[in-house]
């Protein structure tokens, strides 16, 4: 609204000026707390020398972004990233894993994480179903072998491995020969055994920096590896004929940076199937018996289990095998020995096993077309679950629990709850 005088002419309103009112504000009452001369000065030093570092810290990296440019690459920005896990932890239980149907399928858990590996690609599963890692690969016959610090992806009878963390891929190389076996310890160092050229095989000692540590070669068909789990101490399983046509197995023990042989074991008349780590010494299986040495190359105890071996596994403590009993396949033996070859349990399942296992907690694992079969070692008592079809693969993931990995789908079996897979 505008207001307006009589004679026409706009008002002008005018504010009162009110009378100002002197305001006293009491003093602030003494705290009684001293200044502390003494953090004050750390307080300034620690202030200055944040800033000093990040000054030089800056300095540096345009020092080095100057006179190095051909060394910042994104495979050593990789590698100083090596060891850290962004791998979102979703406990044991794994739930709403689904991947593609492939041919060839390979299941390792890797850091609490479900590593599928495809003749064509590499992905990690998060215990929700949640991708991780995604990478393209071509191998024909892919194999897996992890340790909570990498991932060791090889191609059996190809040239090409990679290793892998939780979310890149850390090193790949290209070898020679074909490739026939590889195994990795706990400290990250791994081994790969190669045909060869002027020597049947050769194998090649890499450390946890990716660098070519050394390279052992044998006049003999290298079969198996295995290290210790310090890395200290290294076993070479081979195989040849003699003179009267007969095979033979030799275990050669090494120590780690030394180039001669420390110990030797001959088996003659048998044929070496595989070559595991357990707890202060290594397993070695052959067509005939079950042979388990100390890390000096001791023998601690050995067993003949006859031939027809169906499927084995290793632990730190047990050694675990499978045999047939018929034609079909339809009834097998299994036979757990423990770390001195002494049989600790032996039954007759009437089913046919499509894959075993053995966890560190003194368990083992049983994967049939119908069940999984959970046996508590020191107690023989079994527990049961039915699967659906198409179960694979058998994996332990803590106490009483399993991962099945089915054609696309996996699942956690808890068998202390006595909880069914679907």
């Amino acid at each position: 609204m505008k207001l307006k005088r009589n004679d026409g002419k706009r008002a002008v309103a005018r504010v009162r000026e009110e009378p100002e009112i002197p305001v006293e504000l009491p003093e602030a009452p003494e705290s009684g707390i001293e200044k502390n001369k003494y953090y004050l000065t750390v307080s300034r030093r620690y202030k200055f020398m944040r800033l000093l570092t990040a000054g030089v810290l800056l300095i540096f990296v345009l020092l080095m972004i100057a006179l190095r440019p051909e060394d910042i690459t994104t495979a050593n920005i990789l590698y100083l990233f090596r060891d850290i896990n962004v791998s979102a932890e979703g406990g044991d239980a794994f739930s709403g894993v689904s991947y593609s149907a492939e041919p060839i399928q390979r299941f390792a858990v890797y850091r609490g994480e479900l590593l599928y590996v495809t003749g064509r690609e590499a992905k990690l599963y998060s215990a929700t179903g949640g991708l991780g890692l995604s990478t393209t690969i071509s191998y024909e016959q892919p194999a897996v072998d992890v340790t909570d610090k990498y991932a060791l992806i090889y191609d059996i009878g190809g040239r090409g491995f990679s290793v892998y963390n939780s979310f890149s891929e850390l090193y790949r190389e290209t070898l020679e020969y074909g490739i026939v076996a590889a195994d990795m310890c706990k400290t990250g160092d791994f081994i790969l055994v190669t045909t060869g050229r002027e020597h049947r095989s050769e194998a090649y000692l890499y450390g946890d920096d990716f660098e070519l540590r050394a390279t052992y070669k044998k006049s003999d068909y290298v079969s198996g590896a295995a290290l210790s789990d310090d890395g200290s101490r290294l076993v070479l399983v081979s195989f040849g004929v003699d003179e009267g046509g007969e095979y033979y197995t030799d275990v050669s023990f090494y120590n780690v940076g030394e180039d001669s042989v420390s110990a030797t074991a001959h088996a003659a008349g048998e044929c070496p199937l595989l070559v595991r780590t357990m707890d202060d010494g290594f397993a070695v299986i052959t067509d005939k018996s079950v042979r388990i040495y100390g890390t000096g190359g001791e023998l601690r105890g050995s067993y003949a289990h006859g031939g027809a071996v169906g499927t084995s596994a290793v632990s730190g403590s047990h050694v675990l095998l499978t045999s047939p009993k018929n034609s079909l396949g339809s009834e097998n033996s299994v036979i757990i020995l423990d770390a001195d070859a002494k049989v600790c349990y032996n039954a007759v399942v009437g089913e046919k096993l499509t894959d075993t296992a053995l966890s560190e907690h003194g368990e083992a694992f049983l994967l049939t077309p119908a069940h999984a079969v959970m046996i508590d070692i020191a107690s023989g008592e079994e527990r049961s679950a039915a699967v659906g079809a198409g179960a694979r693969r058998i994996i332990p993931t803590g106490e009483g629990t399993a991962l099945l990995c089915m054609t696309s789908t996996a699942k956690t079996v808890q068998f202390g709850r006595a909880q069914d897979a679907e």
